[in-house]
């Protein structure tokens, strides 16, 4: 009795996958402007299948002519017989090779379009689909589905077109040779038909769910991965391992479940050829008994069907290998052709939006109760407040609160930072002001668009391209002028007279390495490029003096929220909010809080014992 395995469920939280329809559709919609060179390549297939039926016609009279010379010598037409054979051997080489190499040319191209197409809409998804899907989501769809469509699609296309064509032709060369034979090739379809539908009865959902436990598997490595000072921090690396094994452990399983389908078509199609064949012979026999047909018919009439057994196999073994490409290519397309707000966009909040979440709290400058997301803040774009925070609640896990109850008011042009210990919500709460995550109860009101905001991290990336390149991401077509301008706001005119060729540098991947610190300005000069009106600097600098300096001036003029994990960064903020356990339990400026003798009075004599006076205020330049 085979053991049951769960299939996993497509959740609200994974990326679509699209059904059967929609890839064939896309594919055929991607093929406009190349459906007459597709065409050409299937007449080139069908020329190929032609010639294959040379051999067991012109064997099978080359055994008549043998027979009937009965030991006079060579047959007269034996050297015209072997030419032809010859012939169409190098005929059939030439044009599989042609028309492989135009399909697999045809194919690359649609491919390539196709990750340029998933790239694309994988950029634009908002950080929320992100966040919610997981990052392994997307990386395992750039990765390894893109990687499965680009191995497999060149070489199951022209062998599932060279083996219909040949099925269709040897079926009608056996019919030319005696419509019994036919018959006898006949047998085999219901056979054929009974493993074709038990195969997609049971294969596509076989191989879709192994698809989505390798994403499951990349979601819960790269979450661990990129969270480990918080999974270190709450002591979840036992939990965190035990997810990861048990991922690790189902994908496992159903990469074996596939190989037990596999085995189990090929021995269904080795059972249908033998009876096949032995029909075929069967039939044959009968017939040269009766003298209705002579010993080379009936050889030719074999080798016939011998010759259409291994397209039809070969039909039947690239559906395992067509399968697979298929699932990836409706979690590819899926991507490119999902529904919903792109990256900036407003989104539209769902008609059933729970009262009391996101932005159904009336509230001065804001819109009615009731109103949506988009309507509300666009009715504050020209409140004071840049963004608003009231009540904020929010969990990973509703059974674990990770905020509760934290109000926030940023007003336009003001600094606000944010302290507290590991795992008090301080990242959390920066998500929320940034949309990547919606409240579970409570409300969150911008006043900027949420074009208008922008996160920057410690983590910074530098992209393989120019300087310029990577400077103007955020403000495309800057001129030189505009850049030494950004550059010089945040103290890095030096970066561009140490490069070799300046802006025009390459950096990144196989350029010019950059260090740390230099990423960083790199990404604090794109912040001032792109005339933000709401920032948001999560831990953006690894560096106490220079960079924090950098930081403060990019800033400035600006709604800034500024996630502390050095105090330093809160001694010049306009206001600072302390976080414990979820909830803010201080308010107000650096000199206040100190005074108050507090929570945060405690954490900046310990931070502050023993260090230098630090002047994050000053500016960049040391003035």
């Amino acid at each position: 009795m085979p053991e049951t395995v769960a299939v996993p469920r497509f959740d609200g939280r994974s990326l679509p996958v699209a059904p059967g329809g929609q890839v064939a559709a896309e594919l055929w919609e991607m093929l406009r402007g190349r459906r007459l060179a597709l065409a050409g390549i299937l007449v080139l297939f069908l020329a190929e299948a032609a010639t294959s039926l040379v051999f067991p016609l012109v064997v099978g009279r080359l055994l008549d002519a043998v027979i009937a010379a009965d030991g006079a010598g060579v047959p007269g037409s034996f050297w015209w017989q072997v030419a032809l054979l010859a012939g169409a051997a190098v005929a059939a080489g030439a044009l599989t090779w042609v028309a492989a190499g135009a399909l697999a040319r045809l194919a690359e191209t649609v491919i390539a379009e196709l990750r340029e197409a998933f790239v694309a809409a994988a950029l634009g998804l908002p950080r929320s689909v992100v966040e919610a899907a997981g990052a392994g989501d997307v990386v395992t769809r750039a990765g390894d589905d893109i990687a499965e469509v680009s191995g497999t699609l060149p070489e199951v296309l022209p062998r599932l077109c060279a083996s219909a064509f040949t099925i269709v032709l040897v079926g009608a060369g056996l019919g030319a040779l005696d419509p019994w034979y036919v018959l006898g090739f006949a047998v085999t379809v219901p056979l054929y038909a009974v493993t074709v539908r038990w195969y997609l009865r049971t294969a596509p959902e076989v191989y879709a769910a192994e698809r989505a436990a390798r994403s499951t598997r990349g979601r819960h490595i790269l979450g661990t991965l990129a969270e480990l000072p918080t999974v270190t921090a709450h002591r979840l690396e036992q939990r965190q391992s035990a997810q990861v094994r048990d991922a690790t452990w189902q994908t496992v399983r159903w990469a074996m479940r596939t190989r037990i389908v596999q085995n189990r078509l090929f021995g269904r199609l080795n059972i249908t050829e033998a009876v096949g064949l032995a029909a075929v012979l069967a039939i044959g026999v009968r017939l040269a008994l009766t003298g209705e047909a002579t010993p080379g018919e009936v050889t030719a009439a074999a080798l016939l069907f011998l010759r259409a057994v291994a397209p039809v196999a070969a039909l039947l073994f690239v559906m395992d290998d067509a399968q697979s490409c298929l699932a990836a290519l409706g979690r590819l397309i899926g991507v490119t052709r999902r529904p919903g707000p792109r990256a900036g966009e407003e989104p539209t909040p769902p008609a059933d939006r729970e009262e009391g979440r996101g932005t159904d709290t009336a509230r001065p400058g804001e819109a009615p109760r009731g109103v949506g997301v988009a309507a509300v803040e666009a009715a504050c774009r020209d409140a004071v407040a840049a963004v608003e925070t009231v009540d904020v609640r929010f969990a990973y896990r509703r059974d674990s609160p990770v905020l509760s109850g934290v109000g926030l008011r940023i007003a336009r042009g003001e600094v606000v930072a944010v302290v507290g210990a590991t795992g008090s919500g301080k990242s959390t709460l920066a998500s929320l002001v940034a949309g990547v995550h919606e409240p579970l109860a409570g409300s969150v009101v911008r006043g900027v668009p949420r074009t208008g905001i922008m996160t920057v991290t410690q983590e910074t990336h530098v992209f393989a391209g120019t300087l310029r390149d990577n400077l103007t991401l955020t403000a495309p077509g800057s001129d030189d002028e505009r850049i030494l301008r950004a550059l010089a706001v945040v103290g890095a005119t030096a970066l561009v007279s140490t490069l070799p060729e300046g802006l025009d540098t390459p950096v990144g991947h196989g350029g010019h390495p950059l260090t740390a610190a230099q990423a960083q300005h790199t990404a604090l000069a794109r912040l001032v490029l792109a005339e933000a009106e709401l920032v948001i600097l999560d831990e953006a600098t690894a560096d106490a003096g220079l960079l924090e300096r950098a930081a403060a001036a990019a800033v400035r003029g600006r709604a800034a929220l500024v996630i502390a994990h050095r105090l330093s960064q809160t001694a010049t903020a306009d206001r600072i909010l302390v976080l414990d356990a979820g909830r803010v339990v201080e308010t107000g400026t650096h000199d206040e809080l100190v005074a108050a003798e507090g929570t945060y009075a405690r954490l900046w004599r310990t931070w502050s014992t023993g260090r230098p006076t630090t002047t994050p205020s000053a500016d960049v330049d040391g003035r």
